[in-house]
């Protein structure tokens, strides 16, 4: 028997900087604004009774769409921003480029001046457990509208019980994932769909 439903939805595509960071504030781009409108009929289908952001403008954006055309108003709950990445921007183009393309993805900025994997995760997961888990009731269906970090550390700590500290889950733009509470603990159902997203309009 399923408890709770929770709904892992990531933002939609969004515009970045010429540096390749997304800048502050960070706003969807066409394509982005389009997976947004996409997300509409799956967001009915899935009927929240709670829906939560983290209060950033491109989480905002994308679950705009659905706010306006049902009665559900979203709870901001900034615990689930992305990594704080310190002063990486003002750091020279090399350094920028290194950072970007390394691989795995770790989720350290610890040495610009930012969070480091455990500070992150940390933040991540003690929002999922005051704001979300210890905050509802079995039987609602709760929808997170959050960033593709957060949505590691989350998967990753219910898949394994911690963080590895890496991004390892590739989490595409505007997907959703699925994991249900039950008696004995959360399972993930599935993960990253983008089955809404085949005919956007």
């Amino acid at each position: 028997m399923s408890l709770m439903d929770l709904y892992l939805v990531r933002h939609g595509d969004t515009q970045l900087g010429p540096d390749g960071l997304y800048p502050d504030p960070a706003h969807l781009s066409e394509s982005g604004h389009a997976q947004a409108r996409a997300l509409v009929p799956r967001l009915r289908s899935i009927n929240p009774d709670v829906l939560i952001t983290s209060g950033m403008e491109r989480a905002n954006e994308t679950a705009a769409p659905f706010v306006e055309s049902s009665r559900v108003q979203p709870l901001f709950v900034p615990e689930f921003d992305e990594i704080g990445i310190g002063n990486l921007r003002s750091r020279n183009l090399s350094v920028l480029q290194a950072k970007l393309s390394q691989r795995p993805r770790v989720s350290d900025f610890s040495e610009f001046d930012g969070e480091s994997s455990t500070e992150f995760a940390e933040r991540v997961l003690g929002g999922f457990r005051n704001q979300v888990l210890d905050q509802y009731d079995d039987g609602l269906r709760v929808a997170l509208v959050i960033h593709g970090g957060p949505i590691n550390v989350i998967l990753q700590w219910v898949e394994n019980g911690n963080f590895s500290g890496t991004l390892s889950r590739n989490i595409k733009t505007a997907s959703v994932s699925l994991m249900r509470r039950r008696a004995n603990g959360l399972e993930i159902v599935y993960e990253s769909d983008t089955s809404h997203l085949d005919d956007p309009d």
